[in-house]
This record gives structure tokens, sequence and C-alpha cells, in this order.
């Protein structure tokens, strides 16, 4: 299966410009692997697919689910993948002991159906981990995220389709927090340019192309500039939830039946 074109959203192994945002996402999914030693694993919203190729690894099985095909690279392991519509899935029901779900839950406006999908999958005394960015610390320019979180707000949404909702925070080392903060300056300067916010009146295709131009020219300015600094999954740590956190992480149980959500 091919994987699709740049967007600037979804992020591809070996993208050197990215190396950072990679390794954020790499944290949770280093999270998730800790706890998915020969667990049946599904990666909702899988994107490029290096993720479940990685929870393939310590898992029984692990399956990806996207709307796009994975990146090739991911394909040549054990990880199988689905195209799917999240909110439509044809999997058996609580088949999964371990349900992962990274950067999604920002991009749906009403994720009622994603949730319940999930805890419909949930195996009995399964766990479900979702991540998303920090409404606190985001730039709020990605076109594709339609609504951003706080903690409150999310371990609330959470707690309607799940008994046990646990939020944690997930941190930056000083070189990640000095990249963040240059990567935001780059960001303002550009958006200074539009003033009106017009931006956010373009049709949403035009406003992605140039969202996946723009990711692209800030990381080149700060590769010029300041540098990308030389990081791993280390350099975001796990821990309580704060307001300084980047994403937040819920670790979700006990699944609240339809019928009573």
């Amino acid at each position: 299966m091919r994987g699709t074109g740049f967007t600037g959203e979804r992020l591809h192994e070996g993208a050197e410009l990215f190396r950072v945002d990679l390794a954020r996402h790499k944290a949770a999914y280093r999270f998730a692997a800790e706890r998915a030693a020969s667990a049946r694993v599904l990666d909702l919203g899988c994107g490029s697919g290096y993720g479940t190729a990685e929870l393939a690894k310590a898992a029984s099985s692990a399956i990806g689910v996207d709307r796009v095909s994975p990146d090739s690279s991911a394909c040549r392991g054990v990880a199988r993948y689905v195209r799917s519509d999240l909110n439509h899935l044809s999997l058996a029901p609580a088949c999964f002991d371990l349900i992962v779900s990274f950067q999604v839950i920002e991009h749906l406006r009403d994720p009622t159906e994603y949730l319940k999908g999930i805890g419909r999958l949930l195996a009995a005394g399964g766990t479900a981990l979702i991540t998303t960015p920090n409404r606190l610390t985001s730039d709020g320019e990605n076109p594709y995220h339609v609504h951003e979180y706080l903690a409150d707000e999310l371990a609330e949404c959470l707690s309607g389709h799940f008994h046990k909702v646990e939020m944690r925070g997930v941190g930056a080392s000083p070189p990640v927090a000095r990249y963040l903060d240059a990567r935001l300056r780059h960001i303002r300067r550009i958006t200074r340019l539009d003033p009106l916010r017009l931006r956010r009146r373009i049709p949403r295709g035009l406003a992605e192309w140039l969202f996946a131009r723009f990711a692209v020219l800030v990381r080149r300015g700060i590769q010029a500039g300041e540098g990308l600094p030389e990081v791993s999954w280390r350099d975001f740590p796990i821990g309580p939830v704060d307001d300084a956190c980047i994403d937040l992480l819920a670790i979700c149980r006990e699944p609240i039946p339809p019928s009573t959500a």
C-alpha cells in the first residue's frame, strides 16, 4: 500500500525536518508499547503506520486503521492495516486488549461515535490510550484540528464513555522547549502577515495546502537559524498533567455501555 503525499499533518518515518515532531509522537507509542506485550492492539488513526509497526514488535497482533494507506516501509513487518472511516469500523466487538488513538480526537467535530466505537471494540479489562494537543500550549494554527482540548474538558468528554479516565501530560525537555519557542516565533512572523485572519475564511483545501508549505518553511527557518535539536522519545517525558504539557494523554478503562452513555 502506498502512502499519501505530504500534508504537514501526517508524519512520515525518516522525515529529517520533522524529526522533533516524530519523536513527540513516538513518546506516546513507547508508552503504549510498554503495555502491549502479548496484547491484541488496535492503532486507530494510524497515519503513515510507523507507530503500528512499532507496537507489533511487542503485541500478539497489531492492526492499524486509517482512511489512507500507510507508507510502504510500515508494511514490511507483521502489522496489518485496514483502510476505513473511524466512525464506521467493521471489526468484531470486544476483540482488542489495547486501543491507541494518538492525535485523532482533535480532528473530530463530534467524537461521540468515535468514542463509542473504541468502547465497543475494547475487550473486558482492556485499556484505551488517547492523546491530543494541549490547547494551552498549542499554536492554534493547524487547519486539520477542528477542536483542541483543555485537560479538564477532555477528561469530562471521555468520562461520558468510560468509567475510569486517568489524565497524564506529555512534557518537553529543555532542547525541545527551545525548539518549540523558535517554532512559535517563526509561525507568528508568518501569521502577522495576515492581521485580518483571512486564513480562517479561505476554502479548507487551500488552507491545508498552505499549511503543508508553511510547515516546511517554518522548520527550514529553524534549521537555518537555531538548528534542529537532536532528540528522541525520551525528550518527551510523560507524567502528571499540568498547564505546561504539550500533549494530553488519557488512559481509559471500563467502557460505559451505549445504552447508558
